[in-house]
């Protein structure tokens, strides 16, 4: 494939395959639910951790529904179809209702059923970036980077300060988060908000899914995201898609999926497997309960097996482009020219041949992040009569600011004047952009 033979060629990939590798383990090996760390957590404040290990009672490997028969329920079972529960309309009565509770225990006698699962930290939420305590968001750690792994992720980030831009992968949703995240839009620069939606619209012409605001509002705004760092803190753009909205079918094409039409999803196209028939069992506190419904962790929350490979495919052209759309410096044009007397004017013209600056965001220059590309001249054979061995040509724009008017604006120039001392003399010109690579030419002095 010739573009991904460019990709590969021209630019750096850094891929991390988990950023929570005991927690997914976890996860994806066990029934109980897991927020995101294992590092246990009270997340009821009830002075009890992990209150949900042993919440799958009947065994089947997932932590689904009870249904109670209760007079005072607020579900019945559906006349379409048994699986089904619906609410019960505000006057209705004579029937036969029930309560409908998380399948599990309650642990701690305050009438509540499987709360407080394993772990309870969110790492997306320990980032120092309008870090909040928990009054204001729950889950967020002790402290900025409480995590090894949030922490570990910064680290790598700062000790890479070629990388140009961050997808941070999760799931569910089936939409992509963009920026604002933990700040309101009036606190960003407008040019960079302005490529945000250029590029998340090109999101939503790859894959169909939409892409939506990361930041909520002032009241109820995230805080302590890796994007939000990522862009104030780092001056690159951030994204997070989050996978997997694929929850049933719209058989119908009515822009809405029933829960009819997931169950006949589930029947044909997961032989049923998403889905847990109903079933008596004897509760140790609640008596005779049934336990059943949907494997929310491979039908909800992740796609099922079968369909991970196709889920994320349809990403992987956005990924690529958003890592091809990154500057790239190259030398168009270097020569000597003799000025007589073994004087000789060196030129360089450097190209950023990337659609994006080298300075990635106006961000980056208004917090003073963006370093200037700079071009280098090593002496051989010969010395320097005028100008500085190292120039800085500043932020160069890429392909992105070209237009009519401005056919050049994506190149930068430098010159010194050397002299030869012997016939062999050159010298070798090194441009070196932190965000897009670095170049090197070497000039005979004839």
């Amino acid at each position: 494939d010739p573009a991904i033979t460019e990709l590969l060629d021209t630019r750096t990939l850094y891929l991390r395959p988990k950023f929570n590798p005991d927690g997914s383990d976890h996860a994806l090996k066990n029934p109980d639910n897991l927020r995101s760390t294992v590092r246990p957590w009270d997340e009821d404040d009830d002075g009890l951790l992990d209150e949900d290990k042993a919440d799958d009672l009947d065994g089947d490997g997932a932590i689904t529904q009870m249904r109670v028969r209760s007079p005072n329920g607020t579900f019945r079972i559906s006349k379409d179809d048994p699986r089904i529960m619906v609410p019960r309309g505000p006057g209705e009565s004579g029937g036969e209702y029930y309560l409908v509770l998380s399948e599990g225990l309650d642990n701690d006698g305050d009438g509540s059923f499987n709360e407080d699962g394993v772990g309870g930290i969110d790492m997306n939420r320990n980032f120092p970036r309008t870090w909040a305590l928990p009054y204001l968001q729950n889950g967020a750690g002790a402290f900025p980077l409480s995590e090894n792994e949030t922490r570990a992720s910064l680290d790598f980030i700062v000790a890479h300060p070629n990388i140009t831009g961050i997808v941070h992968n999760h799931t569910a949703g089936g939409f992509l988060y963009r920026l604002p995240s933990t700040e309101p839009a009036q606190n960003h620069e407008a040019e960079d908000l302005q490529i945000v939606r250029q590029y998340a619209d090109r999101y939503t012409a790859i894959t169909g899914h939409p892409s939506e605001e990361s930041y909520a509002d002032e009241g109820a705004s995230r805080h302590g995201t890796l994007i939000s760092w990522g862009y104030f803190d780092f001056g690159v753009l951030g994204w997070v898609p989050e996978h997997w909205g694929g929850f049933g079918k719209d058989y119908n094409n009515d822009k809405r999926v029933t829960e009819t039409e997931r169950l006949k999803w589930n029947d044909e196209e997961l032989k049923g497997q998403g889905f847990a028939s109903w079933k008596a069992f004897r509760h140790p506190q609640l008596g005779e309960v049934e336990i059943g419904g949907w494997r929310r962790k491979f039908t909800q929350q992740n796609p099922p097996p079968s369909m991970l490979e196709a889920e994320i495919a349809m990403k992987v052209p956005w990924f690529t482009e958003m890592a091809m759309v990154s500057p790239i410096v190259s030398i168009k044009e270097a020569k000597a020219t003799s000025l007589g007397g073994g004087l000789f004017r060196v030129d360089v013209v450097v190209e950023n041949g990337g659609y994006m600056p080298t300075n990635i965001t106006k961000r980056a220059i208004v917090a003073e992040l963006a370093k200037p590309v700079r071009a280098s001249l090593k002496l051989m054979g010969a010395s320097l009569v005028d100008g500085q061995a190292s120039v800085p040509l500043g932020n160069i724009p890429g392909r992105r600011a070209i237009s009519a008017a401005s056919p050049r604006q994506n190149v930068a120039t430098a010159s010194w004047i050397v002299k030869s001392a012997t016939p062999a003399a050159e010298v070798e010109i090194e441009v070196v952009s932190e965000k897009g690579g670095t170049d090197r030419r070497k000039v005979a002095l004839r």
